[in-house]
């Protein structure tokens, strides 16, 4: 017999489906949806998350590196996995062999794709830097990288998919700079003699606030997990469910203290807080959290209200019951959402909800 775990996460897979859906209506329209799975899926589990964001619309998704994409495509049938971290350690034939789409941001990346797969067969998305500073070719280099990529799919060795970026959504009025310069690099690769299939540029926030951007297609990220990207809204306010909730048992009660102990703490991947910050749910009382330690919290105890060992108390992923949110956890510890559930221990048990 097992040892009962002292605390898990649970993983609604209808919840996501349904966010899927509501992304595929209200985010990209008429554009494909891509959806993020980077970071084992935001914690949530990469290959169940993968399967079921396919079942319910989306088109494609989105890897980190070549490594998840070849993990992820037996799960992914015939779809379209996009990685863009790329290092000088990785392999890029295993892109090849796995069908893994390249995002290629400089001359390195295509010469290494040409000595490693001579045979062909990878499609790239060739990213260009619109202001966020982050992977994509600098301006002065994008029509060198654009001339090359040209060179190397008319000898066979690539196809050059689409051109995309990522915005910054620091302000709608910077977003419309950088998608105005992305237009830019565009018309320019098309001078060249590029005939991308696809112009991507837009997650979840500039699908939301400029809907202009979302051209062939609309990368979504944590809001798909029911996770608000936005300081200003919540993802309650943009349509979408949670996804992760996280539990423990209450494994001690100390009635002089007036304080009892619940069975995660950050070794779990728990974000700790400061002292006397936040609260968890027991039935529907709150429960005021006192620490959070390594292995374990303390919740104070009220007095009119009975906690016994073995208790089940919800932490956070469950607000429609009255327990905190993600990103009520994110705020008490100064990060954002996307952390909270994305930090939450491999080791720790996931339950799958299934229908």
């Amino acid at each position: 017999m097992g040892i009962t775990p002292t605390c898990w996460v649970s993983v609604s897979l209808p919840a996501f489906a349904g966010n899927i859906a509501h992304a595929t209506s209200t985010l990209a329209g008429d554009a494909r949806l891509m959806v993020a799975v980077k970071s084992d899926a935001y914690g949530h589990g990469e290959k169940e998350i993968a399967e079921t964001a396919l079942r319910a619309g989306a088109d494609s998704l989105a890897v980190l590196d070549i490594d998840s994409g070849a993990r992820l495509r037996p799960h992914a049938g015939d779809a379209m996995l996009l990685a863009w971290l790329l290092s000088p350690a990785d392999d890029f034939s295993v892109a090849a062999l796995a069908k893994v789409d390249l995002g290629i941001s400089g001359l390195w990346q295509l010469e290494k794709l040409a000595r490693e797969v001579p045979q062909g067969g990878v499609s790239v998305h060739l990213k260009i830097d619109t202001g966020l500073h982050r992977n994509g070719a600098l301006p002065e280099d994008w029509e060198e990288l654009c001339r090359e990529a040209l060179r190397l799919e008319r000898t066979g060795v690539l196809r050059v998919k689409a051109l995309w970026s990522h915005l910054s959504d620091t302000s709608l009025q910077e977003n419309e700079l950088s998608l105005a310069r992305f237009h830019s690099a565009v018309d320019q690769a098309r001078a060249i003699g590029l005939t991308p299939e696809l112009l991507h540029i837009a997650a979840s926030a500039a699908a939301t606030d400029l809907p202009e951007s979302r051209l062939d297609l609309v990368r979504v990220g944590i809001s798909a997990y029911g996770v608000s990207p936005f300081d200003d809204r919540s993802a309650h306010d943009m349509g979408f469910a949670p996804v992760m909730s996280a539990h423990a048992l209450v494994t001690s009660v100390d009635q002089e203290r007036s304080e009892a102990r619940i069975g995660i703490g950050y070794a779990d991947g728990l974000l700790p807080l400061p002292a006397d910050t936040g609260w968890v749910l027991h039935d529907t009382q709150r429960l005021e959290l006192r620490s959070v330690e390594a292995d374990h919290c303390v919740v104070g105890l009220p007095s009119n209200h009975a906690v016994s060992l073995g208790d089940h108390v919800t932490l956070w992923g469950q607000p429609d019951t009255g327990s905190p949110s993600a990103e009520d956890w994110a705020s008490w510890s100064g990060t954002i959402g996307d952390e909270v559930v994305s930090a939450m221990a491999h080791s720790i048990e996931h339950r799958f909800i299934r229908q």
